[in-house]
């Protein structure tokens, strides 16, 4: 459906803020970084501000992890002295961002909303600093017995028995069988993920807002050395996101009619095209395979043909938690080898406020399309353990159509493909479908999980003692995935695998 100029969303406004701290210093909790960010945004829009305040009717704060606020997007709010706002705090997920843009883009376009502000940041940094100075930091006191996310809310119960809950713990299975699914040696696999980690570092060196802006060469991060150690297989300390930052980010959402009648000029706005999301199965025991991730793939082909995009999009910005995620990504869109994957420098490099990167690299992408480095954007962010999807074009002339916020998820549900029963005990020959190896801060491999698939099918997961076995995995001549093993329970009711 076709609409007038007048009702298209664009954004008006961007704000961020990066704290870094000095030894010794304690910084600022996340609501008054988030606090500066929306500052910021207004006055970035070239308007009055009074007259800006007065207009915003919503304010959506991105999911805040790090400090137990009992309404934080109330307590923003309020301190901001905005008054008759709606104030919303969103689910957890790194794709919320984009997914509230998409909300807050489809609500002024309808007149539900006048105009919308997206907000989030984090302070890990500053609790770091006061946890190693032995302080409590003199911020807003936390809310007593808030509900905060728990590991059973995630996780199959074979899952936590055997380690697997944590990102850093469950994004391996991905990137350890992709490789083996798409036939590449060990050394090619960390190739591709360090020149993907080299072009991040690249786009952070180049912005101000970064956490760690500095330019690494692909065998700087694909290489392990003393300032890179091994830490799950196959990841080097660069190829993990960062989530110890202070950052917070905003922006401001309005239809093109608002932002006339405030004077806004037009060489601020940028464009809202449509959004798809969707999501695989939360368990990642009830997901049918580690080589693909469905939900992922058909929102990123649906946003291209949502918004009529033919080809690549000009500008993109991949999620970059670990490397799988980029990696696939970059395959479902069709993307060249040479296309840059972030403007914003990837979760490892700028920074990864846990579930409000996406709203830096809104920022970012607004910044980028503004400066004319191209007409349009893509936006794709990831939320859990390769669990939620969502992207979103962006555009720096007017958008013809409506804007959409399509969910695939009826599609996605009926057409997953079958799931593998779970074995809590197997005893017998199986094979690894996946696995993942923990490594000692001397760099030595210490433990290993794998997940593997009996004669008949069924997934089992077990843990790992022998020592050949462990050599195996961690081997960069021989393919680990695929390998022939036997499975016993011992005495603590544990699987062990080993390599036949």
């Amino acid at each position: 459906m076709s609409i007038s100029k007048s009702q298209q969303a664009v954004i008006v406004g961007i704000g961020e803020v990066t704290e870094k701290l000095d030894a010794g210093v304690i910084g600022r909790e996340p609501m008054r970084l988030i606090v500066e960010a929306i500052e910021q945004a207004i006055i970035d829009c070239g308007a009055d501000a009074g007259q800006l305040k007065n207009s915003l009717s919503a304010l959506r704060i991105i999911n805040q992890m790090g400090w137990a606020y009992e309404d934080i997007a109330g307590l923003t709010a309020s301190t901001l002295g905005l008054q008759n706002i709606e104030c919303e705090e969103s689910p957890v997920g790194g794709n919320m961002p984009t997914l509230y843009l998409t909300d807050a883009a489809k609500q002024v376009q309808s007149g539900e909303q006048k105009m919308v502000v997206i907000a989030g940041g984090e302070a890990t940094a500053s609790l770091m600093a006061a946890g190693k100075l032995q302080q409590r930091p003199d911020w807003t006191p936390p809310a007593a017995g808030r509900p905060r996310p728990k590991k059973a809310d995630f996780f199959h119960p074979e899952a936590l028995k055997y380690g697997l809950n944590m990102p850093v713990d469950v994004y391996p299975l991905y990137d350890n069988a992709i490789r083996a699914a798409w036939g590449q040696s060990f050394e090619e696999a960390q190739l591709e993920s360090g020149v993907i980690g080299a072009g991040m570092a690249a786009a952070a060196a180049e912005n101000p807002y970064s956490w760690m802006g500095m330019a690494l060469e692909s065998d700087d991060i694909s290489q392990p050395s003393e300032n890179n150690r091994m830490v799950v297989h196959p990841y080097t300390k660069w190829m993990i996101a960062n989530p110890v930052v202070n950052q917070a980010s905003a922006c401001i959402v309005t239809s093109y009619e608002t932002a006339m009648a405030l004077g806004i000029a037009e060489e601020k706005l940028v464009y809202v095209g449509s959004g798809v999301g969707g999501a695989e199965p939360r368990d990642i025991l009830s997901r049918s395979g580690f080589t693909e991730a469905h939900a992922m793939s058909a929102v990123l082909k649906k946003t291209l043909d949502v918004n009529g995009v033919e080809g690549e999009p000009e500008l993109v910005e991949l999620y970059s938690c670990f490397p799988c995620v980029p990696k696939l990504a970059r395959r479902a869109l069709g993307l060249s080898e040479e296309k840059k994957l972030s403007v914003t420098g990837g979760l490892t490099f700028f920074g990864a406020p846990v579930n409000n990167y996406m709203g830096h690299a809104i920022t970012a992408m607004v910044r980028a399309l503004r400066a004319g480095q191209g007409g349009n954007g893509l936006l794709y962010g990831n939320g859990e353990f390769v669990t939620k999807h969502h992207a979103v074009m962006l555009y720096r002339r007017p958008v013809a159509a409506a804007v959409e916020n399509v969910d695939l998820q009826p599609e996605l549900d009926a057409n997953y493909g079958d799931v593998p029963e779970v074995l809590p005990e197997f005893e017998g020959v199986s094979s690894i479908e996946s696995y993942v190896v923990w490594y000692g801060r001397d760099g030595a491999p210490e433990r290993a999980t794998v997940v593997c698939r009996t004669e008949s099918g069924k997934r089992h997961l077990a843990a790992v003692k022998s020592a050949d076995t462990l050599s195996l995995l961690v081997s960069d001549k021989e393919e680990a995935v695929g390998q022939t093993g036997v499975s016993q329970v011992g005495e603590d009711g544990m699987n062990y695998w080993q390599v036949v």
